[in-house]
């Protein structure tokens, strides 16, 4: 393959030939088909989506027709923790961040790189009632709603490089992984910031959240030695880079400075992405099993649901969901269920890692359905 790493910059890729067979799903949680191609750095163990002619058309096509969060009311989606207690993901974000933004004081100025429709700021907006909130973005189709916001000032939809601005702090939340060269994004982006401004990183840990691996839009799929070898590499000194402030996910603050990067270890993405590719060929073969039941649901409707989804489509009878804002709608007409509502000696596959789909289960069992797990 006749493309270089997004981190160390060398030109030794190495296709995962069983990648190509899955169904993905776009970030967005709609279903894609297979043919994807995934690749591994045999240099750092970065592991990546070549950005290749079929691979760019596919992003178009994404975001053309993007529509986040379309299975409730727009709603953020939550996180629920082992008691199904929820919250806002990018509020749990915020608060983790907003401790460590004391000595700004009151007032400062932010930008969120990759905005969309503003669910970060309005939290941000909260947090921090005396700062200026900018926002940038592909284009500017959220405007109208990023005005509502208070203490919203622009939204760029320019290069980074071209923003006059500077900032206290910038965020990417949940962008870095979408973008096309995340080499010159985090540079850019420490190019924004005040002699002792911060920037603020979150991104899916594949270590930890397999089904990453099949968003069709998601270019980088970083470990927490990957992500700080590409900061690093770009001129940020790293103050956090943990993957236990959001289950699943790697929280990166850093500042402009040096910081030495982690040490290349090829075969830790070598290893990562080819137990992931065998563990999701046999969570699809589970579920495939689970969905000769005369009444299959599917756990959940977001990435990982709407990925089996897609691969068994006309044997879903329905979805099941614990978030509010989405139960009593419908996807393609099979309606998103109250787990109170699962219907008797029905099966409902679980497509969360182990780890996760245990404890549910477990707090679940008193209903009359079948929960099936993944294997391990």
């Amino acid at each position: 393959m006749n493309f270089v790493c997004l981190v160390c910059q060398n030109s030794t890729l190495q296709p995962i030939p069983e990648f190509s067979s899955l169904p993905r799903v776009t970030s967005d949680c709609k279903p894609w088909p297979n043919s994807g191609v995934v690749a591994v750095c045999e240099s750092c163990g970065m592991i990546q989506k070549p950005a290749d002619k079929k691979w760019l058309q596919e992003i178009r096509e994404v975001y053309d027709a993007y529509e986040l969060f379309y299975q409730g009311d727009g709603s953020e989606q939550p996180i629920f923790s082992p008691s199904g207690a929820s919250a806002p993901r990018s509020r749990l974000l915020i608060d983790y961040l907003v401790e460590r933004l004391s000595r700004y004081g009151s007032h400062g100025r932010l930008i969120d790189i990759g905005c969309g429709t503003g669910a970060a700021l309005r939290n941000f907006a909260t947090a921090l009632p005396g700062w200026s909130l900018d926002g940038s973005e592909l284009s500017d189709k959220a405007l109208a709603s990023l005005r509502s916001i208070k203490g919203f000032c622009e939204l760029y939809t320019m290069p980074l490089a071209q923003i006059p601005q500077r900032y206290d702090v910038a965020t990417m939340i949940h962008s870095l992984e979408h973008i096309v060269d995340p080499a010159a994004a985090v540079r850019d982006a420490l190019l924004l910031l005040k002699s002792d401004g911060s920037l603020f990183v979150q991104v899916p840990d594949i270590e930890t959240s397999p089904f990453d691996l099949l968003v069709v839009d998601h270019r980088s799929h970083f470990t927490r030695k990957t992500l700080g070898m590409l900061v690093a590499r770009q001129g940020a000194g790293v103050d956090v880079l943990v993957n236990t402030v959001l289950p699943k996910e790697i929280t990166f603050v850093g500042r402009r400075g040096t910081s030495p990067p982690a040490s290349a270890l090829p075969s830790d993405g070598i290893r990562i992405v080819d137990s992931t590719v065998r563990w999701l060929h046999a969570v699809l073969s589970a579920a495939s099993e689970a969905s000769r039941s005369s009444s299959f649901g599917i756990f959940g409707s977001s990435i990982s649901a709407m990925w089996l989804y897609g691969a068994l489509r006309e044997r879903v009878c329905f979805f099941l969901d614990e978030d509010k804002s989405r139960i009593g709608r419908d996807i393609d007409g099979k309606p998103i269920l109250a787990p109170a509502d699962v219907p008797a000696n029905s099966t409902v596959f679980v497509p969360l890692v182990p780890a996760v789909a245990g404890p549910l289960v477990q707090r679940l069992s008193r209903l009359q359905a079948t929960f099936v797990v993944p294997p391990q």
